[in-house]
């Protein structure tokens, strides 16, 4: 009989596949390359969907979707806490320290193992964060024998409050999207017609309040005043914050707030782009002169595995990807200091040695190619789970 595996994500928002690198999908491929069949649950506001998305060998990777209760940033959904369904699982991963459903979980059954990537407090309330810590961390810790983070500051996290047994095992990239991306499709080539006329800067991702969008157009600016004609290719939706949205404000208020007190040149400059399916960016990342990820806080930051492993060279804050893939090695620049002039200077190095950029890129895709890959970091995460049994 199979060994069945499954992994909830119980975070109650509904996203799309076609433009993010699912960690999970790219779980599932690896856990059924080595034998096992694995099945994905997500919860959403309503209905319910089964869909198959890979096989291998006879073995099957699921995503199942269930309706689900939402309490501010946890999902509930109480069917899939049933012991006896639970019970015809072999290994059972549950998401994110703070989510009640992984304690509920860990209550049913001991085959339970924690996959958590926040560093940070994620309770919407902060004060929540003391009272969850005070009434859970300390049982969730003796009922989960096997706690993996995605990086080693989320292992620091998690041990200041208390959890044992934690094992930094990473994050990986989904290659397969990006090397059976054959076709091209027309908005994509209007970007890459445009990055091949024009020296460009790059950033991809949501243009919130966290990924520091304000900053990012003060680097620009800076850069502007040497590279007169370079280019700034911006892909991604605007998002309000939910406080703001509650007082009225739509998602696009945000982008518009931002561009109130630019220049002209900083604002022609701007080349926008609300969406891009994910495999199409194989195309755009390795066009850039570079690849800019500000983030304030970023609990790993997919962006950087898929920039660094399509040879786009990176300059970043300091956060969960970067102090993995970046720190000590010469695979990127981290920036310790949100100073748009040493950001500036950072890119500068970039655009000016071409030798120098070709082994940066070279070196940091050898490294997400041979290390961060889903098969190697699986295979880590079965042999924690089967040492803390």
């Amino acid at each position: 009989m199979n060994k069945k595996v499954l992994l909830i994500r119980t975070m109650p928002y509904d996203f799309d596949p076609t433009s993010y690198n699912v960690q999970e999908i790219g779980i599932g491929k690896a856990f059924c390359k080595l034998g096992y069949d694995y099945d994905y649950i997500t919860v959403k506001k309503k209905n319910q969907n089964t869909r198959v998305f890979y096989e291998n060998d006879g073995h099957k990777a699921r995503w199942i979707e269930v309706p689900r209760i939402r309490l501010f940033r946890m999902g509930i959904n109480f069917k899939i806490c049933d012991k006896d369904f639970l019970k015809q699982y072999d290994i059972i991963i549950v998401r994110e320290y703070y989510q009640i459903m992984a304690n509920m979980i860990s209550k049913r059954v001991d085959n339970v193992t924690l996959y958590s990537g926040p560093y940070w407090n994620m309770f919407m309330f902060p004060f929540m964060s003391y009272v969850y810590d005070f009434f859970v961390t300390k049982r969730m810790n003796k009922n989960i024998k096997c706690k993996l983070v995605k990086s080693n500051l989320a292992k620091e996290f998690l041990e200041k409050k208390g959890y044992t047994n934690v094992h930094n095992v990473g994050v990986a990239l989904d290659t397969q999207r990006f090397d059976e991306c054959n076709t091209m499709d027309k908005l994509t080539g209007k970007v890459v017609e445009f990055m091949k006329s024009n020296q460009c800067i790059l950033y991809v991702g949501s243009i919130d309040s966290n990924k520091n969008y304000p900053f990012l157009l003060e680097v620009y600016e800076k850069l502007l005043k040497k590279y007169p004609n370079l280019k700034f290719v911006v892909i991604g939706k605007s998002h309000q914050t939910a406080i703001k949205k509650l007082l009225g404000n739509n998602d696009e208020s945000y982008e518009k707030s931002c561009y109130e007190n630019i220049s002209d040149e900083v604002r022609k400059g701007i080349y926008r782009v609300e969406r891009i399916d994910n495999p199409q960016l194989k195309y755009i990342y390795p066009l850039a002169k570079a690849f800019l990820l500000p983030s304030k806080l970023e609990i790993f930051g997919m962006v950087l595995l898929e920039a660094m492993y399509l040879k786009a060279p990176v300059v970043t804050s300091r956060n969960g990807g970067s102090t993995t893939l970046i720190e000590n090695r010469e695979t990127g620049k981290i920036m310790e200091k949100f100073d748009s002039e040493k950001w500036a200077s950072a890119i500068d190095e970039y655009l000016k040695d071409e030798e120098y950029t070709n082994k940066m890129v070279n070196n940091a895709h050898e490294l997400v190619k041979n290390e961060y890959n889903w098969d190697s970091v699986v295979a880590k995460m079965i042999k924690y789970m089967e040492e803390d049994k």
